[in-house]
């Protein structure tokens, strides 16, 4: 839950005064122009910036009572940037796991719809996939990072353009991804491409650091001069 909460980079505002509620296994999605605050709300829950003012909360606890160890140990983040490493793929989805076994990693890896790609590869599992993965397709790094989120199972999903660096076929390889992976997880997600989110609970829309609008696909489509409506008759004719 965020109560309030504002934030400042420096002298600029970035947040004014959010109220927001992410309920238990819920979906709730992020939009608007660039620049409006989305990814700093995204980063106040795991501590990445403290607010300003106002409270983020997590079973009704200020983020601040929790380490850092135990506040971000639940959670899990695919972004647009890839982070891999010059390694086996086994090892860069069961990072930070030594003890971790290869039924569970190939488990992870289906989940994230990138079983079938890796054994395509010339050692499996067992491939090296250069340095930030360069030997790979973007679509097939996006699935590395999903599975290594699979992998961790969270219960808190934090998804940041997960897909807007990829073509229409990569994204529809991954967005079917995403959706096992935030199966029964509460997860936040920011959207560019409104056609991932129609499913969400609730489509938060912000404008200049503020919720001018929320509801879902169907109820924000219905408003007339809406600003998602707008969005997605933009986004219809590109």
């Amino acid at each position: 839950e965020l109560q309030d909460v504002s934030f400042a980079y420096n002298e600029r505002q970035v947040l004014k005064n959010i109220n927001l509620v992410i309920e238990k296994g819920k979906t709730i999605a992020l939009v608007g122009p660039s620049g409006v605050g989305k990814s700093t709300i995204a980063d106040l829950i795991p501590r990445f910036y403290e607010a300003t003012s106002g409270s983020v909360l997590i079973d009704g606890r200020e983020v601040q009572e929790y380490t850092m160890e135990s506040l971000r140990s639940h959670m899990s983040f695919v972004t647009q940037e890839i982070i891999l490493f010059n390694d086996t793929i086994f090892s860069n989805i069961a990072l930070g796991a030594p003890d971790a076994g290869m039924e569970e990693v190939i488990a992870a890896a289906k989940v994230a719809n990138a079983h079938d790609f890796i054994m395509a590869t010339e050692n499996g599992y067992n491939t090296i996939i250069g340095d930030r993965g360069i030997r790979l397709s973007g679509g097939q790094r996006q699935r590395l990072s999903i599975a290594r989120a699979v992998f961790k199972n969270p219960a808190i999903l934090i998804l940041d353009e997960a897909t807007s660096a990829l073509d229409t076929e990569a994204e529809k390889a991954v967005q079917e991804a995403l959706n096992n992976l935030m199966q029964g997880r509460t997860t936040l997600v920011i959207a560019h491409r409104l056609s991932t989110i129609k499913e969400a609970d609730e489509i938060i829309v912000m404008q200049d650091g503020q919720i001018i609008e929320r509801g879902s696909h169907d109820d924000l489509i219905e408003v007339e001069e809406g600003v998602y409506k707008r969005l997605t008759q933009l986004q219809k004719i590109a």
